[in-house]
């Protein structure tokens, strides 16, 4: 549906953000690392709000301005455009993408409010912090993003400019190939100098399954089998999406129609209980070869909105 208002228009928020990059680089190349991040971190939450604006205009308006969300459906009433916060965009972002998960929610926060603090205060948050602190995470969040609208690092910078990020990005990914391998063959030894004997390990692996874990960050956990130990270890996830399988067509004034909802969840932190495993967010769940993702069922009953009066 079009807009009127380039501040809501996906081409415009994504011609901006290759603006701003581009800037960014500069600044790189003159050994500015505070500028560097300045434009790097303006250019991330352009191109995340034309992820959104893909969707549709409205997920980049002010929810609380009308004339914001008039414009988003193709009604300018007025010059005045209002957009959601650097906070309310990531937390939309993690709803498109899977990968986008808890962790480059948090990178993305915080990078917003060091931005903000430069820009607001007379604080320097930026100052002698180098670019290795947060280039890692920034050029990941950046690659998620970009998928959400079928581009690519050599399609938002160039071919040649997007080599640094694409090899900052393989390297990043190597070195959290080997952090968790070398976590779950620890894990591994630390069991099996524990508990010697495969009737012993067969015997723990048994009482694992009846073991429970009291964390309620998530919004569902999933029992899973450990990569180091293979006892019941648990998946945290939040959730993705919700389907309606089945429902009753009509109930009765004691039991009203009832409807099975199939929910997904996204796989953002495995636990092992016995071996005290860990893993934190989908790419190191990735690399640790466990679900990216699991599913519950639910009963519940239907509901209907009030009926519309007139009288």
């Amino acid at each position: 549906m079009p807009t009127t208002n380039p501040a809501l228009e996906r081409d415009a928020l994504y011609a901006k953000s290759q603006v701003y990059i581009r800037r960014g680089f500069r600044a790189h190349a003159e050994k500015d690392t505070e500028e560097y991040q300045l434009w790097a971190s303006l250019a991330l939450e352009l191109l995340g709000k034309a992820a959104l604006a893909k969707v549709h205009p409205a997920l980049v308006a002010d929810p609380d301005h009308f004339h914001s969300l008039f414009a988003a459906c193709g009604r300018q009433i007025s010059p005045d455009i209002k957009t959601i916060t650097a906070s309310t965009l990531f937390k939309r972002l993690s709803h498109l993408g899977k990968a986008f998960d808890s962790r480059h929610k948090e990178a993305c926060e915080q990078m917003a409010l060091r931005r903000n603090a430069e820009l607001h205060s007379g604080e320097s948050p930026f100052s002698g912090m180098s670019a290795e602190a947060w280039e890692q995470e920034f050029w990941g969040a950046i690659e998620i993003v970009l998928g959400m609208q079928d581009e690519t690092l050599e399609s938002w910078l160039g071919a040649e400019d997007a080599k640094a990020p694409t090899k900052i990005i393989q390297q990043a990914q190597r070195a959290l190939e080997w952090a968790v391998g070398n976590r779950i063959s620890h894990c591994k030894e630390d069991f099996e100098k524990e508990h010697k004997g495969a009737k012993r390990r067969e015997k723990i692996a048994g009482e694992s399954k009846f073991l429970t874990w009291n964390d309620h960050t998530w919004d569902a956990r999933d029992r899973c089998t450990c990569s180091a130990c293979h006892c019941s270890g648990f998946l945290g996830g939040n959730l993705w999406n919700e389907e309606v399988i089945d429902q009753e067509s009509e109930g009765s004034e004691d039991f009203p129609p009832m409807e099975t909802v199939k929910k997904t969840f996204i796989s953002e932190l495995f636990f092992c209980p016995t071996c005290k495993l860990r893993l934190f967010g989908t790419k190191e769940i990735s690399a640790a070869d466990l679900p990216s993702e699991f599913y519950q069922t639910e009963d519940r009953q239907r509901e209907f909105e009030e009926e519309y009066g007139n009288d």
